[in-house]
């Protein structure tokens, strides 16, 4: 088993202005292609992991049985490497030893508050209530320009990093795309991160479920034959740990696990409790991220990142199925296709 989960998790680390609401959320009437969508929220759910996640500090940390080791001397029963590391809590108030905080970070295990540093997972999430033309988020905040190609002269409206907008037609400038998002609006094409529907790939079946991330815009697209039925923004892999392309077959889901790999490198890292991960073809997987906001943004080591609530929704509804911490597909119990291009 130990060899199995080495593999499996080597490559899935990612390494590491307010403005008005008038263009995201609203409804224009002078073009019916000016409808901005709202965004619909993943269901709820009960089986949400209910923990929290804290990024190591200070290089090498000692892990104790229980706090009161440390303060008798004892041996750590084992260290926190240097590298991208990161911890989860059980939802429980800390520890207080003779002042100083201690956390839980497993069963019999505990770390000194000050080697940890708490962090919330990203609360973006993508909707459930696609268009069936192009829309997109933006990535990057930006102001909106009267025409394609203006200067900061003619700028007219200030666009927030996760806005949704519409995309009603494209201009080419010199060597770059603009977007006009409503009427007297455009946006350059480095800002936004599009969704356009997709024709099924070869072999995919008219009624049959199937993922589409798109490597060059960021975005993610859930199927039922030829309706989408969700969309959100992720991050793939780096240079040097590109996400690998091609049509694949979903071949397993993990409810929730540990990822490691570069053991003994610089690019070391060890993610404890990664949620919501369905494997695609070897150890590249699409799964929840907690440890960074840069949806929309290639960010990882090969593995497709997804905030955490549209990661739970992608694990719900693509197959195999399974009540279990892990489903394996087979005959009887087919993966859903991912397509990555």
């Amino acid at each position: 088993m130990t060899k199995l989960w080495t593999t499996l998790f080597l490559a899935c680390l990612v390494s590491l202005a307010v403005g008005r609401e008038a263009l995201a959320h609203t409804t224009y009437q002078d073009h019916a292609d000016t409808t901005v969508i709202a965004l619909a929220p993943p269901p709820e759910s009960d089986t949400e992991p209910t923990l929290i996640y804290a990024k190591v500090l200070n290089g090498v940390v000692p892990v104790y049985s229980h706090p009161i080791d440390a303060i008798l001397g004892k041996a750590p029963v084992r260290w926190l490497e240097n590298g991208y590391v990161w911890v989860s809590l059980p939802e429980t108030p800390p520890l207080n030893i003779r002042d100083q905080l201690w956390y839980q970070i497993n069963e019999n295990e505990y770390v000194q508050a000050d080697n940890l540093q708490i962090f919330s997972p990203s609360t973006f999430h993508g909707t459930a209530s696609p268009r069936p033309n192009r829309f997109a988020w933006i990535v990057f905040g930006a102001w909106t320009s009267e025409k394609p190609g203006a200067d900061l002269s003619e700028t007219k409206q200030w666009v927030k990093r996760y806005d949704i907008v519409n995309i009603i037609t494209e201009r080419r400038v010199k060597d770059r795309v603009w977007y006009k998002i409503a009427n007297g609006h455009w946006v350059e094409q480095g800002h936004v991160g599009i969704v356009k529907a997709k024709p099924r790939p070869e072999g995919v079946g008219p009624t049959d479920k199937w993922i589409e991330v798109d490597l060059y815009e960021q975005t993610l697209a859930a199927y039922e034959g030829d309706r989408m039925v969700y969309a959100t923004l992720i991050s793939s892999g780096l240079p040097y740990w590109e996400t690998v392309e091609g049509l694949f077959r979903i071949w397993g889901k993990n409810r929730q696990g540990k990822m490691s790999g570069s053991e003994g490198l610089p690019d070391y890292y060890f993610l404890e409790d990664v949620p919501w991960t369905l494997y695609f073809k070897d150890a590249y997987a699409l799964h929840g991220a907690y440890w960074h906001d840069r949806f929309g943004i290639r960010h990882s080591h090969g593995c497709v990142n997804m905030p955490v609530a549209d990661a739970k929704w992608l694990y719900d509804w693509a197959t195999p199925t399974g009540d279990n911490a892990w489903a394996i597909a087979n005959e009887e119990n087919e993966g859903t296709w991912v397509w990555v291009h």
